[in-house]
């Protein structure tokens, strides 16, 4: 028993020395995946024809019909003022033209749409510099000690993934039912 509650410490500490989690708020967990059906077919009303993430800003622009009908204030990887993503493990998040091609639940990080990343561009880029590209960038929620979206002020303050754009729950709940695969998706410094 003094061995698992050492590890959660550990993890705990290590989520706070990473910048993903306020100090005394962390919960261990994961996200139920009963109920939640992955793929496309929940879609509802509006569907969003084209999304916009502008780095600099942290903020994602949904688009209908040449429109901005949303804007959500957004999370990067924790080294994205360093520039666009170049390889594996750098922390970064991509720039470039992506399309939504999945929709997953997820244990961690609550409900995930994943981009495709790396594209050819990306793909010949890290082959000429010799280096990997990395791979599964996705939009996702917020991890499970942030659940109830009380620490919403602490994640969208700090860049803490490892390269993806993380939004709120509620959020997510929004893209996860006006957002449709293929979905075309600009990361814009």
């Amino acid at each position: 028993m003094r061995g698992v509650v050492s590890f959660f410490i550990a993890i705990g500490i290590g989520l706070i020395v990473n910048g993903c989690a306020p100090t005394g708020t962390y919960v261990p967990g994961e996200y139920s995946l009963k109920g939640c059906v992955s793929g496309g077919a929940e879609l509802k009303g509006l569907r969003i024809d084209k999304i916009v993430v502008k780095k600099s800003a942290h903020k994602m622009y949904l688009y209908k019909d040449g429109k901005v009908i949303k804007t959500m204030p957004v999370s990067l990887g924790k080294n994205a003022s360093k520039g666009p993503k170049i390889k594996e493990g750098d922390f970064r998040t991509p720039t470039g033209s992506y399309k939504i091609i999945n929709k997953r639940c997820h244990k961690v990080k609550y409900r995930a749409l994943y981009l495709n990343y790396p594209n050819a561009k990306d793909i010949q880029r890290a082959k000429k510099l010799g280096v990997k590209p990395g791979k599964l960038i996705t939009i996702h929620g917020q991890p499970y000690w942030n659940r109830d979206g009380r620490g919403d002020s602490y994640t969208l303050r700090h860049d803490w993934t490892n390269g993806c754009i993380a939004v709120t729950n509620k959020d997510i709940d929004y893209l996860w039912a006006h957002v449709a695969i293929g979905t075309p998706i600009i990361l814009e410094d």
